[in-house]
């Protein structure tokens, strides 16, 4: 039986729509990203997207709201590289009505996002417009926010990290290499190509490049120099603040390891003190004519079992620290504060599995549907020292998302879409309190041990859940031993938290936090390919992340237009 085949007739003239918008689907993401940043883009955002005008002369500007809507869509996409982006736009039909059919080049595109992202605030202040805009079509449900960091790689290699002594040692070199240039200018021969030139910080203001590599090497040593001082001044504080609480008896909590030696010496000379003073009581007591009545008399202070067993502590300690410090001469040195040339800014942050990577902390937050309401990137390795400045951002997210639909179905649509209630079929149920009690403000924050903290447990601020372990530590502590009631009344705030965990409700909330951030996370670098940052700095690291975030918004958006 023969076959038959559609005819594949490539030189057939195509009629395509005299509208654009018709090349695309009605319900397609990038109606929706054009709709919604045209909305957002006040003229008070624009002109911060727009450079100051030096000449009339030369062609017309592109459009910043159409380069804010292709960077956009792009992101959604995954196409974070400017130059694939340019390719887009020539044979993308997506991408063409994006842009408009202009067709921007990658010099024009990295250039704007240059400026987009290198801007204190502009970036966040997109991403809230953009969260009132998803909150009012129904999507943040604020019964429980998770809170957690994610490390995403900067734009720099590990390799490039220096320390005081490296960056030391490097300057001596450039500053060689810019001596043997002028004299070979002198000389009349002509200096090599990229030879700096000496003496740069003497330039005048107008001349000198703090991008360059001399001006790099400077801010490092700079920074590594006055956070050494910073350190050390912290210690000689510790040091001295320790020593004298103990010496007045006042002294509580464990012992810095700064300063165990000299604190060891206090107890010890306390302890042969307090032995004395006995020795001494009882002859005042002889000479009084206490006679019969003396007792036994107390040992030498250095036979006294508590003398002897401060001296002994006293002399693990020194041996302790004498070790250490033979180690160190013999292994090298211990490892030292560094800085990397291409990214000041960036850290080397362990990872899970083993190893470091070169890059940024990013703290953020996850709505129980999965929306994010805020985000930052830092430099901390770990998390404990950011959980305050976390609770700040989701309660700016969720002030940021707290709209409220005013039309009657409108409301419905989004009650309907938010609760979770058994009895939200219910006909005594109120719609309109239980949409406020979602979307009202944040009822728990949850968070993983590595915020766990004495000091993060009993911070003010909104109702949070920390947890202090391991999820199966937890889960197995659950089940054993489960908690019921109230707490005690004498209780901590540690031991609530700890206490709440073991209860089914605390349990219940414990394990929707890592379906939520984790998600939120794996969406990021997945979705929208967030796996590395394009720019370098803080200030464009943060830009890069919250721009991702609205991405991440814009397409939970999509799911439920």
């Amino acid at each position: 039986m023969a076959r038959r085949f559609l005819p594949v007739d490539r030189d057939a003239p195509a009629l395509l729509p005299v509208n654009m918008l018709d090349w695309v689907p009605k319900d397609h993401v990038v109606r929706l990203v054009i709709a919604t940043v045209e909305e957002v883009a006040s003229p008070e955002l624009i002109a911060r997207l727009v450079p100051a005008v030096r000449s009339v002369k030369g062609r017309r500007r592109y459009d910043p709201v159409m380069l804010l809507i292709l960077l956009m869509y792009s992101c959604m996409r995954g196409v974070l590289t400017v130059r694939a982006i340019e390719d887009r736009c020539r044979y993308d039909v997506t991408f063409r009505v994006a842009c408009g059919k202009q067709v921007p080049d990658h010099v024009m595109i990295s250039r704007f996002r240059k400026r987009a992202f290198g801007q204190e605030g502009l970036a966040e202040e997109l991403f809230y417009r953009v969260l009132f805009v998803c909150a009012a079509a129904g999507l943040g449900r604020l019964t429980v926010v998770a809170c957690d960091g994610v490390k995403i790689a900067a734009n720099a290699s590990k390799e490039a990290n220096r320390t005081g002594a490296g960056l030391e040692r490097l300057a001596a070199k450039i500053l060689a290499g810019a001596e043997a240039a002028e004299a070979a200018g002198q000389a009349g021969q002509v200096p090599p190509a990229g030879a700096d030139l000496p003496g740069g910080q003497e330039l005048p203001a107008g001349w000198r490049d703090p991008k360059s590599r001399a001006g790099r090497v400077r801010a490092c040593l700079e920074e590594l120099r006055s956070e050494r001082e910073a350190a050390e001044a912290a210690v000689r504080a510790q040091g001295q603040a320790y020593p004298d609480a103990l010496q007045a008896g006042t002294a509580a909590g464990r012992t810095p390891a700064a300063v165990a030696v000299a604190a060891q010496q206090i107890r010890v000379q306390k302890a042969v003190a307090a032995q004395q003073a006995l020795i001494d009581d009882r002859e005042a007591r002889r000479a009084a004519g206490a006679g019969s009545r003396l007792g036994r008399r107390p040992v030498v202070p250095g036979d006294a079992a508590g003398v002897r067993a401060a001296r002994a502590r006293l002399a693990g300690l020194q041996a302790a620290a004498e070790a250490e410090a033979a180690a160190g001469e013999e292994n090298g040195k211990k490892p030292q504060p560094a800085r990397n040339l291409t990214d000041p800014d960036s850290r080397l942050l362990p990872v899970r599995g083993g190893g470091f990577i070169q890059g940024c902390n990013c703290q953020d937050a996850a709505a129980d549907d999965r929306l994010m309401p805020g985000g930052y990137a830092c430099q901390d390795t770990g998390d404990v020292l950011q959980a305050q400045k976390t609770d700040e951002i989701a309660v700016k997210g969720a002030a940021a998302a707290a709209a409220r639909a005013g039309d009657p179905a409108m409301l419905r649509d989004c009650h309907d879409r938010l609760c979770t209630g058994e009895d939200q079929d219910s006909p005594g149920h109120d719609i309109a309190a239980c949409h406020a009690a979602m979307t009202g403000g944040i009822r728990t924050i949850v968070k993983d041990a590595g915020y766990s903290s004495k000091d993060n447990i009993s911070a003010p601020g909104p109702d949070r859940l920390t947890a202090t372990g391991k999820t199966r530590n937890l889960e197995k502590q659950a089940r054993e031993d489960p908690a019921e009631g109230p707490p005690p009344e004498d209780a901590t705030p540690a031991q609530i938290n700890s206490r709440r965990l073991r209860t089914p409700e605390g349990h219940a909330l414990d394990k929707r936090r890592a379906p939520d951030v984790e998600g939120l996370h794996a969406s990021l670098k997945d979705r929208t390919g967030l796996r590395r940052f394009r720019l370098r700095g803080l200030t464009s690291a943060t830009s890069e992340f919250l721009f991702a975030g609205t991405a991440r918004n814009l397409l939970l958006l999509t799911a439920i237009s």
